[in-house]
C-alpha cells in the first residue's frame, strides 16, 4: 500500500482520542465511499475490543514476525462493516523479537506494502514512544495527532511532534504532520485557552475540534462508529469536515457505492 495512503493516529500520551478518532474517522470516510483499512498497533487492542469482542485471529504483531502470515491474512471484517487489522499482545512480542534486527523499524512498511483494496488505512498507534509509534510513524506517510486541551496534552503533543524531527534528522522517510485534532473540547476557559495556544504556535496545521460529546460513549458501548449508531449526531459534523479534509489533502477520488446502514 501507498505510504502516502497511510495515516498513523499518533500521540504518546493516552486518554486523547486517538482510538475514537480512527474509529469515527473510518465511520465517515466509509460514507462517503471510501475504502478504509483500520490497523490497531496498540497492545491494549483497545479498538479491536470495540469491533470484535471476541477475537481469535492473528492480531498485526504476528505478520511482522512470521513470515508465513500476510497482513491481508489477518484482515477481518467486522460486523460494523470495517475491515481490521486486530491489535493484541502480538506487537509486544515482535517488539522484543526484532530488537536485533537490521532494520526492525522497517518492518512494519514492508509488511503492509503488499495490501491492496483499500484508498485509506488508518494507524490506531500506542501511548508511547516506543516500537510500534515509532515503525507507524516510518510507515505512514500522515500522521494525524489528537490532543486534549490541558498543559500536560499539550506537552505529550510536543514530544510527539519532537519525535517526528528525531526522523527527519536522521533522514528516516517519516509521516508529514496532517493535522492537529483537539478532541473531547468543552466549553470552558481551559480548553478555550489551550485551543488558542495550539492555533498560535502551529497555526493552520490545527484542524477543527471535536467537541465533548455522550453520543460519542454510547457508540463505543455499541461497538459502531458514530456515523451508524446515530447519523444525526451534531458531534458528526466535525468528523465529516475532517473527513473531507483529509480526501482533499489524499486526493480521493472514490466510485460511489452502497453505504453501510445506520443503525435504525
Amino acid at each position: 500500500m501507498d505510504r502516502a495512503r497511510i495515516i498513523a493516529i499518533a500521540n504518546r500520551k493516552g486518554g486523547v482520542g486517538k482510538t475514537m478518532t480512527a474509529l469515527h474517522l473510518a465511520g465517515v470516510l466509509a460514507e462517503r465511499s471510501v475504502r478504509v483499512l483500520l490497523g490497531d498497533l496498540d497492545a491494549q487492542a483497545s479498538l479491536t475490543r470495540i469491533l470484535t469482542p471476541s477475537l481469535d485471529s492473528p492480531g498485526i504483531g504476528t505478520c511482522l514476525v512470521d513470515t508465513t502470515f500476510t497482513a491481508h491474512d489477518c484482515v477481518i471484517t467486522t460486523e460494523a462493516g470495517l475491515d481490521l487489522l486486530p491489535g493484541d499482545m502480538s506487537i509486544m512480542r515482535a517488539d522484543r523479537a526484532l530488537q536485533d534486527t537490521p532494520g526492525q523499524f522497517n518492518r512494519l512498511a514492508r509488511v503492509l506494502r503488499p495490501l491492496t483494496g483499500y484508498d485509506v488505512l488508518l494507524l490506531d498507534t500506542p501511548p508511547a514512544l516506543n516500537f510500534a509509534l515509532q515503525s507507524s510513524l516510518i510507515a505512514a506517510g500522515w500522521a494525524l495527532l489528537p490532543t486534549m486541551a490541558t498543559q500536560h496534552d499539550l506537552d505529550a503533543l510536543v514530544d510527539t511532534l519532537g519525535l517526528l524531527e528525531i526522523l527527519e534528522a536522521d533522514e528516516v522517510p517519516h509521516a508529514a504532520p496532517l493535522a492537529i485534532v483537539p478532541n473531547g473540547i468543552k466549553r470552558d476557559t481551559v480548553d478555550e485557552a489551550g485551543i488558542a495556544v495550539l492555533r498560535h504556535t502551529y497555526g493552520e496545521l490545527v484542524s477543527d475540534p471535536i467537541p465533548y460529546a455522550v453520543a460519542i460513549k454510547k457508540a463505543i458501548n455499541a461497538h459502531l462508529p458514530l456515523s451508524q449508531w446515530d447519523a444525526r449526531a451534531p458531534v458528526l459534523a466535525s468528523y465529516r469536515r475532517l473527513a473531507d479534509m483529509i480526501m482533499e489533502r489524499l486526493a480521493l477520488q472514490v466510485e460511489p457505492r452502497e453505504r453501510v446502514r445506520a443503525r435504525a
